[in-house]
């Protein structure tokens, strides 16, 4: 081959290598600048206001950590706290229960249990398998909630 040819491959190859060593450069600056470009919509979604969903979720996990200054029974646990709270405090679906007074829990809980009061939750979750003494069980407990 004459040097001439031989030159010229060589400056092909030079030119080729360039070519393709902007192009990756370009293709980095994309990553690095999509990486930005999700960052800002990370930050603008934490800015958005949120769904009721996902207020109601932060709401039930807050209360998964409060603590607890007396023991509730399993029962009241598996039946009522998931509406109720741990505490008897309430959430965005139930009322409050904490500091009622056991005769005006025993008497709501009877109008529940008997459909004078119509909810579906309190029908559906509450009343399975539960018999006059236990209720009364778990209204004297509700009624120590401070």
């Amino acid at each position: 081959m004459k040097t001439k040819n031989i030159i010229g491959l060589l400056l092909l190859i030079a030119i080729f290598a360039l070519f393709a060593f902007t192009l990756s450069q370009e293709s980095s600056k994309k990553v690095v600048e999509q990486d930005k470009v999700e960052e800002k919509v990370t930050k603008v979604e934490s800015v958005v206001q949120k769904s009721d969903e996902e207020i109601y979720l932060e709401d039930l996990k807050k209360q998964a950590g409060q603590k607890v200054e007396y023991e509730v029974s399993a029962y009241y646990k598996v039946a009522c706290s998931s509406c109720h709270g741990k505490t008897g405090n309430g959430t965005k679906i139930a009322p409050s229960i904490a500091g009622q007074s056991y005769e005006y829990l025993l008497s709501k809980l009877d109008d529940y249990k008997n459909g004078k009061v119509e909810n579906s939750l309190m029908q559906s979750g509450l009343f399975i398998n539960i018999n006059e003494e236990d209720l009364k069980k778990l209204a004297k407990e509700i009624a120590n909630f401070k």
